[in-house]
């Protein structure tokens, strides 16, 4: 059985031991938990006698600890069998709703001395609570050695476990801890999964950390499906409307999901609130579209956000001229062009790898690769998209010696190959018929790529 502190350190609970009152949130929160673990009259005695006994102790000795509180404990439940994790979470919950200071020693030595009891229920409810009691007091350190506690026992470490646990963190402005309780779930057993991704993300946006929220969703975009109903539900249950930053996380979120028709609604729903879209927003919309090839919507929406007001960036232009290359419509591209030089939008990475990939269709050798010294003179890197669509572009030409040249000069610039380029160069030996270099990089490919 692991040893549970019986007190903090001073440094940890120094603040909170005189005077300290919780906020608003957490006292709308202890009405919710107090409706959701009503107790039988014989165990509201019970809870009441131990949060009597513990407020009395702290007010007595505020400084000290409370070891002596043990024997005190077992008196008041000499006559039950056990006490119920019911009871425990109810007066911690209880303890840490005082006006007067909180007993945050007192309330360490009762958990312990619970827990400790024979035949506690394994349920994480009790653990729950103290992690949260844990997190409101900012010993942050003790939540975790709580967590440890329930894996040690073989109690359920929840998805509700690192819930409280994120949500304590972000309320003391701590995103990063946050998302680091996030990235250790999988330690506990506790695999992470859409809710738990939708959750964090949710309690980010309520607690206005918009750029953490975005830059946790980017990291995480491939891996899990944003639950839009979830967030918004979140938000509205704490009475906290919706910004710019928040729909357009979400948003952005659905549409790399492939959730198109959510996407429009949140959008749709977006306007009818007032809120005024800005070009992430648009962005997000007209990649789906641009992808999909379907001009008429990106333009509509281009054309919906220059009536916004809403000043296209480079990733607007990009779109749109990956649009008119796709339509292979030249004239477009053009003015697309000079509407960025017009506006002060330099181009970068990904217009050049438009562009090459735009003229590589129409077949014109000169002009890509005029294209692509431009882009080695201002510096932007190639990358595997431009020497894949430049070795693909003479692979159709059967100029071998070019596509191996490319190749030679990506492995020196330390371009790691992807799945299009090992494509690309097997299909060239086996239109040579060398097959045992096709082997050799099909084998490769899938060394690579486990």
């Amino acid at each position: 059985m692991l040893p549970f502190p019986p007190s903090p350190s001073p440094r940890l609970f120094k603040h909170l031991s005189s005077s300290s009152s919780p906020t608003s949130q957490d006292e709308e929160e202890h009405a919710i938990k107090t409706l959701k673990t009503a107790l039988s009259p014989e165990d509201t005695l019970i809870a009441e006698k131990f949060h009597s006994l513990m407020k009395e102790h702290y007010l007595s000795n505020p400084r000290k600890t409370a070891l002596s509180l043990s024997l005190d404990f077992s008196q008041i439940i000499s006559t039950v069998r056990s006490i119920s994790p019911s009871i425990v979470r109810h007066v911690i919950a209880q303890s840490s709703a005082v006006r007067h200071g909180i007993p945050v020693p007192q309330v360490l030595a009762f958990f312990n001395w619970a827990s400790n009891q024979d035949g506690f229920s394994k349920s994480p409810e009790a653990y729950n609570e103290m992690v949260d009691f844990s997190g409101q007091v900012m010993m942050f350190d003790v939540a975790w050695y709580v967590i440890d506690l329930m894996k040690a026992r073989n109690v359920d470490v929840t998805v509700e476990t690192f819930s409280i646990l994120m949500r304590r963190y972000v309320r003391a402005g701590l995103a990063a801890e946050a998302i680091h309780a996030f990235n250790r779930m999988e330690d506990y057993n506790c695999k992470p999964d859409k809710i738990a991704f939708s959750i964090l993300i949710s309690i980010l946006c309520r607690e206005r950390r918009a750029s953490q929220a975005q830059e946790f969703l980017d990291s995480l975009k491939d891996k899990f499906e944003l639950d839009a109903d979830r967030v918004f539900g979140d938000m509205k249950m704490s009475g906290i409307k919706p910004n710019v930053d928040t729909y357009s996380i979400v948003i952005d979120s659905l549409c790399r999901c492939g959730q198109t028709k959510r996407a429009r609604d949140v959008f749709a729903e977006m306007l009818d609130a007032g809120c005024h879209p800005n070009s992430i927003v648009f962005n997000s919309l007209m990649r789906i579209h641009a992808k999909a090839g379907r001009t008429e919507m990106v333009l509509q929406l281009y054309n919906q956000m220059k009536r916004f007001g809403c000043e296209p960036d480079m990733v607007t232009y990009n779109f749109l001229l990956e649009t008119h290359c796709k339509d292979e419509n030249r004239e477009d591209v053009k003015r697309v062009l000079m509407l960025m030089i017009e506006n002060g939008c330099a181009p970068n990475a990904s217009t050049f790898n438009t562009l090459i990939v735009c003229v590589a269709k129409f077949g014109n050798v000169n002009a890509v690769h005029r294209i692509y010294d431009i882009m080695k003179e201002f510096k932007y890197e190639p990358n595997a998209v431009t020497y894949n669509t430049l070795m693909k572009m003479h692979v159709a030409l059967k100029s071998t010696d070019m596509v191996l040249k490319l190749k030679k000069e990506m492995d020196e610039n330390k371009i790691e190959p992807n799945v299009n380029t090992y494509k690309v160069l097997i299909t060239m030996y086996c239109d040579m018929e060398n097959w045992k270099d096709a082997y050799e990089l099909c084998r490769e490919m899938i060394e690579e790529k486990r």
